[in-house]
Formats: C-alpha cells, structure tokens, sequence
C-alpha cells in the first residue's frame, strides 16, 4: 500500500485543483518554507558526513552538465530544465516511500546540491543585475543546511526531542508535495503536439544521465567499491525525474515568461507513468 500512497497524494491534488480550491500558494509556503527546511535540518545533523558528501558531488554534477549543455545551446532555460530536476517535491517523497529513509537521505542530499546550484545560475544568467551571494545565502535549503551543521554537535538532544517533528514533516513533505504538484497538473492546458516533443527531450536526458551512472558504476567494479552499487536505485530515480517546477518561479521572476510550464508540465507526466514502471520493478526485485 505504502508504494502508491504518492500517487493517491498527487490524485487528491489533481482533484484539489479541479475544485478550484485556493490552497496551492499556502501549501506552497508551508513546504519550502518549513517542512523541507526541518528535513534538511534533520538529516544534516543527524548524518552529516555521508550528506556533505552527496552535496558537493550533486553541485560538481550538476555544474558540470549545466556549462556543458551551455557550451553546446546558448538556450539558458533548456539547459536549466536539462539538469535542474525535481528532486524536492518529486524525488524525495518516491524515495521515502519506494526506498526508505537511507536512499531518502541521499536524495536529500542532492535536492540541497541541486537547489542551490539551480537558485545560482538563475540568479546569475536569467538576472539582469549583478550575481547576488546574498540571495543564495538565504534562500531556504542553504539556511536550513546551516543550522543543521550548527546543530551536529547536539545530535542526540535532536534525535531525542526532534523525532516527532521529524515523522510529522516526513508525511507533510510527500502528502504537500505531490498535491501541490497534482494541482499544477490539473491547472495546465496541453496541446497534443507538446508531447512528442517533449517526451524527446524527457528520453534523451534519461539516456544521458543513465550513461554517466553506469559510467560510474563500471568505474566503481574497475576500483573494487560497492558504493556506486549500492547506490543505484536512488540514482535512477533521479535520472526519471522531470524538471523543477522551481524553474517556472526562475523564469517568471527574471524573465517575466512562463514558456516552462507546458514543458514541465508534460515531462511530469511522463516521469509519472515511468515512475510507476520503476516502483514496480523495485518491488518485484524486493520480494
């Protein structure tokens, strides 16, 4: 029951926005503003070492296909969609429900890496004005990773006192995230021809990104380390997932266009009905 909880979330949004109900913008807020802050927090303090780890890697990562998209396409947007992904809203609620808290720790780790980067290179090549550090600073995940280094000292009074907070922000982050993501579904209108297209760029980037995970993971075999092995369901995961919806924020706020949204939008779907297919076979291979 616990693998299609998400998709029952997403549902309810899609229901949500089809009733016209104004409750995106607040969930909206209560999600980026607090409960994903209090996960980060969490598992900062908590694992902090193996989470660094995957932070740095996911920024090098995702920096380095970004420049080299950028080298090929001066299209910032289409490169931007290319490798910033929706692994807060999107990935980590799949994550906790398909592969438990240690995979969703890692998937963590990268959203931080990815948020980050992807607030970075819009602030500094959709902006107008110049690159501003302040922004980056304080933006939601860079605050919360914050306190969360300040607090591994304390990590058993965290683990004690925080544990509650913790179960009830692991249910709010997959519940609010999928029906946010449920009512963006339902408010978009699509035109047929959107999706060969797009489902082109959603496959090639599957492609791509796939390659470079068992690129690794060979490398892995060649040096005798299980990590990258041991490692693949989450990754995987990642290489499925659609765009942020981040990005249609980006574009809107230094751009003043919304031209992601059907892009978005689509490869969402698309990455859905994938999805399924992975939880599926991640269950089979379980049993």
């Amino acid at each position: 029951m616990e693998i299609l909880l998400p998709f029952v979330y997403l549902l309810f949004g899609i229901l949500v926005g089809k009733k016209q109900l104004k409750v995106k913008t607040f969930s909206s807020f209560v999600l980026t503003k607090m409960v994903i802050p209090l996960i980060i927090i969490w598992n900062i303090s908590l694992n902090s070492e193996e989470m660094v780890l995957v932070i740095v890697l996911a920024m090098i990562f995702m920096l380095s296909i970004f420049f080299f998209r950028h080298w090929m396409e001066r299209d910032v947007i289409n490169n931007l969609c290319f490798c910033y992904l929706n692994i807060g809203w999107l990935g980590l609620p799949i994550a906790h429900a398909l592969l438990g808290d240690t995979a969703a720790r890692f998937v963590l780790g990268a959203y931080i890496g990815s948020s980050i980067v992807g607030n970075s290179i819009g602030a500094n090549y959709l902006k107008k004005e110049v690159f501003s550090i302040k922004n980056i600073l304080t933006s939601p995940p860079v605050i919360a990773f914050i306190i969360g280094c300040l607090l591994i000292p304390f990590e058993r009074s965290v683990e004690v006192f925080g544990h509650h907070i913790y179960m009830i922000s692991k249910f709010l982050m997959s519940f609010l995230g999928m029906m946010i993501l449920g009512i963006w579904l339902s408010e978009t209108s699509l035109d047929k021809s959107d999706f060969f297209v797009y489902a082109k760029s959603y496959a090639f980037r599957i492609l791509m990104l796939s390659a470079i995970v068992l690129i690794a993971f060979v490398i892995s075999q060649i040096l005798n380390s299980e990590f990258v092995y041991q490692q693949l369901p989450w990754l995987f995961l990642i290489c499925v997932l659609p765009p942020a919806a981040n990005i249609i924020v980006l574009e809107t706020s230094y751009l003043g266009t919304g031209t992601t949204a059907s892009k978005i939008s689509v490869e969402t779907i698309l990455s859905i009905a994938v999805i399924v297919v992975y939880g599926i076979v991640i269950h089979s291979l379980s049993l």
